[in-house]
């Protein structure tokens, strides 16, 4: 093949199409519990909507309830990936690897939210988030019906994989994608360019700016105890007691269970099954009703192994 501009003009567009069509169909796992958000800037200052006591009876003046009293914010960062192909690969028309290599890069740059996220899921017992306390832990400040100082746990220890229940029905998610500028492919392949006067390559980059963060943490609970149908009901009835802070309940309701590969069949069971073992953890075979069934969806999250 002869190096001209038609040419690589010709490969440059079979990469961008290459890119953008599988950038496009790669499925996401991250937007099922996690809320978008588009940047304008270096970082962006969220309201903590978990402070918004609700409707009231309108008696008197209006109560106004600042959201700038307390607030979190989520910094951009800036993430690349580029692949390179040789001149003479080009010239002995040796590029097949190049449209495999523009999905490749389509697909990391789809799959990146679904990567920063579980690395927050699996590390939040170890992040102070706006209460003062780790993201996920096991005394939350939470008020109790008459409004009182109480706590509440959405975290169970233990030292087995960690496992997820999500409450998916607010406006709010108990995480955030950030994203300052949309990841595009980048090509350098004119003949002036000094990687191809040097090192005799053209190259093809990916980048965009773009952050995750912790959302609302009642929104979410984790645990490495045990998954068994004891400790998701306890998980989830201690969600399902989290009050606004004049002790009205905030409506909390757990409709997901996400786990990585190796807890999914058990997951799947307890969302979908009519019955299951006495004691899944020990292999029992005694089957009995699962309470479980129908309260909420399973989802195997290949991220979190």
């Amino acid at each position: 093949m002869q190096i001209t501009f038609p040419a690589l003009a010709s490969i440059n567009d079979a990469v961008s199409v290459a890119y953008n069509t599988q950038f496009w169909e790669t499925g996401t796992i991250f937007d099922r519990f996690s809320f978008r958000a588009q940047s304008e800037g270096a970082a962006e200052i969220y309201p903590r909507m978990d402070l918004l006591p609700g409707v009231r009876e309108w008696v008197g003046d209006r109560v106004v309830h600042s959201l700038s009293l307390s607030t979190f914010s989520i910094t951009n960062k800036t993430w690349e990936e580029t692949i390179a192909v040789r001149r003479n690969d080009i010239e002995d028309d040796r590029y097949g690897i190049i449209k495999p290599a523009a999905q490749q890069l389509g697909q990391n740059a789809r799959h990146l939210p679904d990567l920063l996220i579980a690395q927050l899921m699996l590390n939040g017992q170890n992040v102070p988030t706006y209460d003062g306390q780790n993201f996920f832990d096991t005394a939350h400040p939470n008020p109790t019906r008459t409004g009182a100082p109480g706590i509440v746990a959405n975290y169970q220890p233990g030292d087995g994989p960690m496992w997820f229940l999500f409450d998916t029905s607010k406006v709010i998610k108990p995480f955030i994608w950030q994203e300052r500028r949309p990841f595009v492919v980048i090509p350098k392949f004119s003949m002036e360019d000094p990687q191809v006067f040097w090192n005799q390559e053209f190259e093809w980059g990916v980048d965009g700016r773009a952050n995750a963060g912790y959302g609302l943490w009642q929104l979410c609970a984790a645990s490495n105890a045990p998954m068994t149908i004891a400790n998701i009901i306890t998980l989830r009835t201690a969600m399902a007691s989290i009050r606004r802070p004049d002790g009205t309940p905030m409506g909390i309701k757990p409709t997901l269970l996400v786990t990585g590969t190796g807890l999914y069949p058990d997951a799947l069971a307890y969302a979908t099954n009519e019955f299951v073992p006495v004691d899944a953890t020990t292999g029992a075979t005694t089957l009995a009703p699962n309470p479980l069934r129908g309260m909420f969806a399973a989802l195997e999250d290949e991220w979190l192994n």
